[in-house]
């Protein structure tokens, strides 16, 4: 579980979630309001992920910043630096002359401009790289992503129809299939579709797969809205860690259990999720 810190304009969101899509995007949103035109003074990154020379960015402007999938990106000239949060990483934007609120040891990227720096903390993934290099390899090996203006749900129905042996519920994490898919969004699309994790991608309908990539947009849209009024998501959690909830459309109990093989937590309704 990732436990996120976000500070912009001094508001904290705090995020104990695994960041999926929603929340990568909700950075790069953040980002790209807060240090968008930004003059980078100084760079400074932990990581071996470093294909050009930091000082090639220094002088440069901050162009904008996005999201693909799960990872976040800051665009600089014609460089851009890849960010993945995975499972401890965080991100805090500051006024120049604020003190870190983490040890200096936790930092793993360092941006000042002349009035704001960025911060990740504990980010696994820090790549600085020509920006067409790291756009073709996320494009490569990513699927589309229900929030990026390329979205395809063609695509996405195409890419789940290629693992007819898969069950649903572990395909659906595979980010070359649908990027942006974490375990929350997992389980909620599966039961508002109505579809047991279960079942093997060859036993679901045309109908139940167009279904699943419907809802994957939906619900990621609907995500991304409420991180970015800095709304707690627990109103759209249908069943996600509700261990001795009940079904909010049917009243049976919510069961809990961890699919194998990729031994996820995973809440179904085993009346409204039938095999």
């Amino acid at each position: 579980m990732l436990v996120a810190y976000a500070t912009f304009k001094r508001v904290q969101l705090s995020l104990i979630i695994m960041v999926e899509g929603p929340t990568a995007k909700a950075y790069a949103i953040r980002i790209r309001n807060e240090l968008s035109g930004e003059i980078i003074r100084e760079v400074f990154t932990k990581s071996k992920r470093v294909y050009i020379s930091l000082d090639n960015l220094v002088g440069k402007r901050i162009l904008s910043s996005d999201s693909i999938g799960k990872n976040i990106l800051l665009f600089i000239d014609n460089a851009a630096i890849r960010l993945h949060l995975m499972m401890y990483g965080s991100i805090h934007i500051y006024q120049l002359n604020e003190p870190l609120l983490k040890p200096k040891s936790r930092v793993r990227l360092l941006i000042r401009g002349a009035e704001k720096k960025l911060v990740a903390y504990n980010a696994p993934i820090v790549e600085v790289d020509k920006r067409d290099r790291i756009l073709k390899k996320l494009r490569r090996d990513l699927g589309p992503d229900p929030l990026s203006d390329e979205w395809s749900r063609e695509e996405a129905i195409r890419n789940i129809m290629k693992f007819p042996e898969e069950k649903i519920g572990v395909i659906i994490l595979d980010q070359s299939v649908i990027a942006g898919i974490g375990n929350i969004l997992r389980n909620e699309i599966l039961f508002r579709a109505k579809v047991n994790p279960e079942k093997k991608v060859i036993d679901l309908s045309r109908r139940e797969v167009e279904r699943i990539v419907s809802i994957s947009e939906e619900l990621s849209r609907e995500f991304l809205r409420f991180k970015l009024e800095h709304k707690r998501i627990k109103p759209l959690l249908f069943v996600y860690n509700r261990y001795k909830g009940k079904c909010r459309i049917c009243g049976a109990p919510i069961k809990f259990y961890m699919q194998k093989p990729i031994n996820r937590k995973t809440f179904i309704c085993e009346n409204c999720q039938k095999m």
